[in-house]
């Protein structure tokens, strides 16, 4: 049965820390069964915002796919399976494959003495596969979203593939009638600006979650992320 659901940016859960901001669009922060919230595949999905020079230190992950895409600002990532720290600025996403197990942190690149936050959208979905070696990537798509078009991040295809099957991730920076393909579960976050999806008219931190709902157009002007899978957990 098809179904349309809008979460306004008000009815996401929060957590603050002294110098992090996240919003939650499933109850992340201390909850230890996420699939239980789940929305598809989708079981964590962060809207974060972190002072300059913080973030977080290096922490455990294994069996998660984590896709991270920067808003603003720049993040700076190193984890246990590399020599150096990786850059990423604004347009920019990185996957996580933990396998077996990677220790990573991530912080603000910018110093203590700069006023630039850095804002990210960081995304979980299970692995199919469990134990499998850890690795990331990452890749900058800022080029590809001036045209207005809808892009695919993540997924088949892409210069970002997952371990988790039937799920695929895109961004756009919406012209008229950006058309989202069609999934069996769609969650469509808008991180900027103002949209009309299926009816609706959302604004920044609005989730759009489609069920077996057909094809999308997206009108407006702002950012978009879109979760597109097939199944559910």
């Amino acid at each position: 049965m098809s179904s349309i659901r809008v979460i306004r940016s008000a009815g996401r859960d929060i957590w603050r820390g002294p110098d992090i901001l996240s919003r939650q669009s499933f109850p992340a922060t201390g909850n230890f069964d996420l699939e239980a919230n789940a929305f598809g595949l989708l079981m964590v999905h962060n809207d974060d915002v972190v002072a300059p020079g913080e973030g977080f230190d290096m922490h455990q992950h294994d069996n998660v796919e984590i896709l991270t895409w920067v808003v603003d600002g720049s993040l700076r990532h190193r984890d246990s399976g590399s020599t150096g720290s990786t850059e990423l600025g604004a347009g920019c996403a990185q996957h996580i494959s933990a396998g077996a197990g990677v220790r990573h942190s991530e912080v603000n690149a910018a110093g203590y003495t700069s006023r630039s936050s850095v804002r990210v959208v960081q995304s979980w979905l299970p692995a199919d596969n469990r134990d499998t070696a850890p690795f990331h990537a990452s890749h900058d798509y800022h080029g590809a979203l001036a045209g207005g078009g809808l892009v695919q991040i993540a997924g088949p295809g892409s210069p970002l593939p997952l371990g988790t099957a039937g799920a695929a991730l895109y961004a756009a920076r919406p012209a008229p009638e950006v058309v989202v393909p069609t999934g069996a579960f769609v969650h469509l976050y808008v991180i900027r600006g103002h949209i009309a999806a299926a009816g609706e008219r959302l604004a920044e931190g609005d989730t759009l979650r489609a069920t077996d709902a057909g094809e999308l157009t997206v009108d407006g002007e702002g950012e978009i992320l879109v979760w597109v899978m097939d199944r559910e957990l």
